[in-house]
């Protein structure tokens, strides 16, 4: 059975709830060969607290001041000594005690950016197995659900902290363009995602739409706007079909069953 070390890294910053659910998901783990570091933005309501109470199942610890979410997980990364590094950020949280060890044991755990499915409150997401660059002009992959392998930061650096949403957004699809690193994918729901984070916010998803679109043109280039006309005419076909009978009755379902 492989056992690589696991460097769990959890930022935190006045969610004291969500906190404590993901701290008491990663004691749950019966995967034994990880660090659990946990980054504190300087948290005022009682987080720091509950951090020393709970120092004995946390390898490393920060409570300071910092400039935002990707500024919290490089720090992390630096701190970091595992073969795989795994952002689970505060309100995450494992799918089951035995969720890690049974990714790790899966038999298509192999390669550089290995990543797996979530569930959230009514619902899951499984997603693709082959990853194309043009998957980043439509979505991301999910940072809670996957474990880097630590040549990938001491190749391609750190998050870029210019992003305040879209920063692990734009590192997939600058790893997948380098070509340096395998990426794969395990169909298991290794995560339980928290929604009611930022990026999910609905005040905050203009300014994400913002970054999203400056990464890809720095990062496609001069193969943005085919890209970008790729994507339109993707969502004109996918809003055709809603209108199809098919399509009509899958909504009338879907409606009915939630």
């Amino acid at each position: 059975m492989k056992t690589p070390k696991v460097s769990i890294i959890t930022i935190n910053y006045n969610d004291l709830k969500g906190l404590k659910a993901t701290i008491l998901s990663v004691k749950e783990q019966s995967y034994t060969n990880y660090e659990f570091l946990v980054i504190d933005g300087a948290s005022t309501d009682g987080c720091k607290e509950y951090i020393e109470s709970e120092s004995e199942h946390i390898h490393l610890w920060v409570s300071e001041p910092d400039s935002g979410i990707y500024n919290a997980q490089n720090k992390g990364i630096a701190k970091a000594t595992g073969d795989y590094l795994l952002f689970l950020n505060s309100g995450d949280t494992f799918t089951a005690p035995n969720a890690l060890e049974s990714f790790i044991a899966h038999k298509d755990f192999r390669g550089d950016i290995v990543y797996g499915d979530y569930q959230y409150e009514k619902g899951e997401k499984i997603f693709a197995d082959k990853i194309t660059p043009y998957y980043f002009m439509k979505t991301s992959l999910p940072h809670q659900s996957t474990l880097f392998h630590k040549r990938v930061f001491e190749r391609m650096g750190n998050y870029d902290e210019s992003y305040r949403m879209s920063a692990d957004r734009a590192f997939y699809l600058k790893c997948l363009l380098s070509g340096e690193f395998t990426f794969q994918h395990i169909e298991y729901p290794l995560a339980h995602f928290d929604l009611s984070g930022v990026s999910n916010s609905p005040e905050h998803l203009a300014k994400k739409r913002e970054e999203d679109e400056r990464f890809q043109k720095e990062l496609f280039g001069v193969y943005f706007e085919d890209m970008q006309a790729l994507h339109k005419a993707h969502q004109e076909i996918s809003r055709l079909k809603k209108l199809t009978p098919k399509g009509i009755l899958k909504r009338i379902k879907h409606k009915f069953l939630k």
